[in-house]
């Protein structure tokens, strides 16, 4: 009997905590990782335009797909800025996977020079 009502609690929990994260406006998205001045991430869903992420460190290489947690809230700025809680690595990559026009546009901004991409430091 004892079992049976510690499991509905832990059901009840569960329930909640996932009622809780789905109001909440923390969000999962996926993206490309470049590594530049301030990590940056290519958005999936997005326009194509990168994101800096504000929020931590994280050791990946240009390329690499990433989930991320964030708060759903873009900052209006160019290059377009958000915080990140957690960031994990989906698969890594390399620099061919990102769009050679985000490149470009990144170099011409002054954000990365040819010889910055790679590894965040």
């Amino acid at each position: 009997m004892r079992k049976r009502i510690v499991i509905v609690l832990l059901a009840a929990v569960c329930i909640l905590a996932a009622g809780l994260f789905a109001l909440s406006p923390f969000r999962f998205g996926t993206g490309i990782y470049i590594a530049a001045d301030s990590p940056m991430i290519l958005l999936d869903n997005g326009s194509g335009e990168p994101v800096v992420m504000y929020g931590g460190s994280w050791g990946y290489q240009t390329g690499d797909k990433v989930l991320i947690l964030h708060n759903g809230t873009m900052m209006l700025s160019y290059p377009a800025q958000m915080s990140v809680y957690l960031c994990i690595r989906l698969k890594k990559g390399d620099e061919r996977d990102v769009p050679q026009s985000v490149l470009d546009s990144l170099e011409e901004m002054g954000w990365l020079s040819g010889g910055e991409l790679g590894q965040d430091q």
